[in-house]
């Protein structure tokens, strides 16, 4: 899909859309991948809630390094790897952003690791030697989801008045 049907998708104007990447460091190209627009929605979503801008990024950071931990990079190719599997779906097995399901809970002290389908040049150390671990990435990404969600379901109540008060000046407005 191209920008403008991105940005419909989303609901929101071409040029809300090109903020939000240049904001999130996301991929601009010419055609975008369905899992862009999920990505891009509960960004905007959190937005609306009030979750700073520097905890959705550090969030979407961490997702994306746990998920290459996981290797979840390898299905795909493709330089938008971590977009095209955004999906909406959510759930105690589902990370915030990606809605990727990890099987099992986040709250779970296991990951499954080695599902690699990609060849990869060797490197000269290890992850685990350079100080990466699956189950590090796993906590910080899980104590970040935790944060942000708390956050959230406070707004929810300041969100809701919101949208009744905006749906009874809309209706009682003459123009």
């Amino acid at each position: 899909m191209n920008l403008k049907e991105l940005s419909g998708q989303i609901g929101q104007s071409p040029p809300y859309v090109m903020n939000l990447q240049k904001a999130y460091g996301l991929p601009v190209c010419s055609d975008y991948p369905d899992g862009y627009a999920a990505l891009l929605s509960k960004i905007h979503y959190l937005a609306l809630f009030s979750i700073s801008k520097k905890d959705i990024s550090a969030h979407l950071l961490r997702e994306r390094k746990l998920l290459e931990l996981l290797k979840a990079d390898s299905v795909t190719a493709s330089p938008l790897w971590f977009e095209s599997l955004c999906v909406m779906s959510t759930g105690p097995s589902h990370l915030l952003l990606s809605g990727y399901d990890l099987g099992h809970h986040l709250n779970a002290n296991v990951v499954q690791t080695g599902l690699d389908f990609a060849e990869r040049d060797d490197e000269l150390f290890t992850g685990l030697e350079m100080g990466e671990s699956e189950m590090l990435a796993l906590k910080a990404c899980r104590d970040s989801q935790t944060q942000i969600m708390s956050r959230l379901r406070q707004q929810i109540p300041s969100v809701a008045a919101a949208l009744k008060w905006g749906r009874g000046v809309a209706n009682k407005s003459v123009l």
